[in-house]
């Protein structure tokens, strides 16, 4: 499974995330921002989930520091083709989920 990660500001509240998309860029929610933070690895697609997680956490500092007042979240999901935006998350709870997906991979990516 590959994993698309963006910045996203969801409709109808504007919450502004950093998503970790399960399936890849065809599964990422519509309300994707143009990519800020491409040298961090915003707007690609990870075969490495925990390389994805490392990434949204530090795109999600970086957004952070640029925009202090705002309430900037990393969250993880899969919209199987619709439109549905994910859960904020903790960069703890993210990490766990990466290493979760990354030990039942049938690849060998440790």
């Amino acid at each position: 499974m590959t994993y698309f990660v963006s910045r996203q500001c969801y409709w109808p509240d504007g919450q502004l995330t950093v998503e970790i998309a399960g399936g890849g860029l065809d599964y990422a929610n519509p309300d994707m921002l143009v990519e800020k933070y491409k040298h961090l690895g915003e707007g690609r697609e990870y075969e490495d989930p925990m390389e994805a997680a490392e990434a949204a956490i530090e795109i999600a500092r970086a957004w952070r520091m640029d925009a202090p007042d705002e309430r900037i979240s990393v969250a993880t999901g899969c919209t199987m083709g619709f439109t549905m935006p994910f859960e904020p998350s903790s960069q703890k709870k993210v990490l766990a989920w990466a290493r979760k997906l990354r030990k039942n991979d049938t690849l060998d990516l440790a």
